[in-house]
């Protein structure tokens, strides 16, 4: 946004009672589906003082006032009667589309035992496309940078242009509980790319969408005298994020690509089985996300599990299906027949049971590990589950839920707009700095590194004698630095020299925030070559990482050390075939749980850092 531009939309925000020292928190929870946000004075003195923003531009919405806009974007080259971008409920019925674009973030994410074993198929007819030339961070970014336009806007209403432009806006995202590292830095550069944390002393950070949710259903629920029970110290309690594209658990590590998309995944494959190629070759425009037919199925599947009565319910589709049978389908007034209940002559099938049942059984399956891994790791009980997100707010997934659960003493609640709660969470966070000072490590994380030779263990054919010390050893050994505790130490020319105490933590417990991992490591350096190298860093998923790189170890991407302003001469050095050689050392210290919720590195030599040490992620497409 241009300058004058954000002059004249941010006028008047004296409510907020800003002055010198103070800032604007403002939280951000871009979702799947729908996107929120909120924001509250660092004056503020709570939850009751956070405004969740509910007005969102577009006529496609169906009331005045929502807490989020969908997570689309259409774009003018895609649509002949749009000359700029469209966005939330700017998008109408008819437009091509870019929906869920969320879940492409997470490219490298393995898969789970409770992922919607549709999401693969997704992409298959069009819902996970991306426009010509544009990758996912790129389209994500372009989303983004509406809704900072629109939060300052909203924001505007009640602040003077001088308090705004002197005021650092401190943004908290939101992310899904286990998202790889390359997931949350796409999500930072998209965010960056959109304009957050760009004007001088503005910030970005990062928190899990669950542990949001709790710290705004603790809040609520640690009132004595509030509505829903109250949650004393001792009592067990699962948070349970039902959003879009996820579902996570703030009580443990769990979760699956299984959200309310799913829902739709499985109606995409109903109507597939049912009209074939009739349905099959339709644009995106006419039962993609924003479509007439999704928009009505949205409305079903929020009223789905408030009545049994048997109901058949009408979606519009203009689709050519003459061999369709009738109870399926009108082809004269070209309307999809879905039923809902008990099955009769007229309600040939329990249409919204088939498409809601399975998803809610991967999530009940998710929630019941949970609350015996809960149980394990810590000796209590769950006697409270909140359920919180989007889909969160189905009576249908209440209902399963306290039918499931109740009758082992668990209560289940769903906060008042749950699918408010998570953006009210990210901006208590940075209000209050409510946080887990413990976090769990979710994979391992290592480099490859050679050791000694170790006679008895490693075979003679993978020994080599190490020119510069004249020491044997072996590569290809992976140095886990968190999670499982591993020997080991480089490829060929890392050497781990292993002078710094080391706490590893094994897989599953948790660490500190800020938890900082250091070890001493060397390469060898030709004279005239460049003097920037990289490191790489891998991460494994399973319980017992392997002590050499197999396939089961990934790239998380490669940290690159310069040491362009080091004394070579203060190295140790030889000569080889004419050519001196160099020894470099470097101290490199790995930051794990930092605030802003991404990794950190720092790499010093000769007493001072070396350059700027970042990593590059790996962007290998999952879908």
């Amino acid at each position: 946004m241009a300058p004058d531009t954000e002059t004249r939309i941010l006028s008047k925000f004296g409510s907020l009672g800003l002055n010198s020292g103070n800032k604007i928190i403002v939280g951000v929870d871009y979702g799947t589906t729908f996107t929120g946000a909120s924001y509250v004075s660092s004056r503020g003195k709570g939850l009751d003082d956070i405004t969740v923003i509910d007005i969102w531009p577009g006529t496609s919405r169906d009331t005045t006032a929502v807490v989020k806009a969908p997570s689309r974007i259409a774009y003018p080259d895609d649509n002949q009667r749009v000359s700029t971008k469209r966005w939330g409920y700017q998008v109408l019925p008819g437009m091509t589309t870019f929906s869920w674009t969320k879940l492409l973030l997470d490219q490298n994410a393995p898969l789970s035992k409770y992922d919607d074993p549709g999401l693969e198929k997704a992409s298959d007819i069009g819902i996970l496309k991306l426009p010509e030339g544009k990758s996912a961070t790129d389209v994500v970014s372009d989303y983004l940078s509406e809704v900072y336009h629109h939060i300052l806007q909203r924001i505007g209403k009640q602040i003077t242009e001088d308090t705004l432009r002197t005021t650092p806006l401190e943004f908290w995202f939101t992310v899904p509980a286990i998202w790889s590292d390359q997931a949350k830095n796409a999500t930072v550069n998209a965010a960056r790319q959109a304009g957050f944390g760009t004007r001088p002393n503005d910030e970005i950070f990062l928190i899990s969408e669950p542990e949001a949710a709790a710290i705004t259903s603790l809040k609520k629920y640690t009132n004595p005298n509030g509505i829903g029970g109250f949650v004393k110290p001792g009592d067990g309690v699962l948070v349970c994020d039902c959003g879009g594209g996820t579902v996570s658990c703030a009580q443990a590590s769990a979760r699956g690509k299984c959200g309310s998309t799913a829902v739709d995944r499985n109606f995409y494959q109903l109507m597939s089985d049912r009209f074939g190629d009739a349905f099959d070759n339709l644009p995106m425009k006419r039962k993609g996300p924003g479509s007439e037919l999704m928009n009505k199925f949205e409305v079903i599947k929020k009223d789905f599990g408030h009545s049994n009565d048997p109901t058949i319910f009408e979606l519009p589709l203009n689709m050519n299906a003459p061999h369709a049978k009738p109870e399926y389908f009108d082809d004269e007034e070209r309307i999809v027949l879905l039923s809902r209940g008990q099955t009769t002559d007229m309600c040939p099938s329990e249409d919204l049971q088939s498409v809601f049942e399975p998803v809610v059984e991967q999530i009940l399956s998710l929630v019941r590990e949970q609350i015996q891994d809960a149980r394990k790791a810590t000796g209590h009980r769950i006697n409270r589950i909140i359920l919180v997100g989007g889909f969160g707010d189905s009576e249908y997934l209440r209902r399963k839920f306290r039918s499931s659960f109740e009758s082992m003493d668990i209560a289940v609640t769903v906060p008042d707009k749950p699918q408010a709660t998570i953006v009210q969470g990210a901006a208590l966070r940075g209000l209050e700095g409510i946080r887990s000072t413990t976090k769990k490590c979710r994979r391992h994380y290592g480099f490859l590194r050679s050791i000694p030779f170790r006679d008895g263990i490693d075979a003679e054919s993978k020994a080599y004698i190490d020119w510069f010390t004249g020491g044997k050893r072996v590569d290809g050994i992976m140095k886990w630095m968190i999670c499982k505790v591993i020997h080991g130490s480089v490829a060929p020319f890392l050497l781990s020299l292993e002078t710094f105490p080391i706490t590893l933590i094994k897989q599953g417990e948790k660490y500190t925030e800020n938890y900082t991992y250091m070890a001493h490591v060397a390469c060898m350096h030709y004279e005239f070559r460049s003097l920037k190298y990289l490191d790489t860093l891998y991460a494994c998923d399973l319980t017992d990482a392997p002590e050499r790189k197999n396939p089961d170890c990934y790239v998380v991407g490669d940290i690159e050390v310069n040491f362009s302003n080091a004394d070579l001469n203060k190295f140790p050095s030889k000569y080889l075939y004419g050519r001196r050689v160099y020894l470099l050392e470097y101290t490199l210290k790995v930051i794990f749980g930092a605030q802003d919720g991404v990794l950190k590195f720092e790499a010093a030599s000769q007493g001072k850092t070396i350059g700027r040490t970042s990593i590059n992620f790996n962007t290998i497409k999952y879908y």
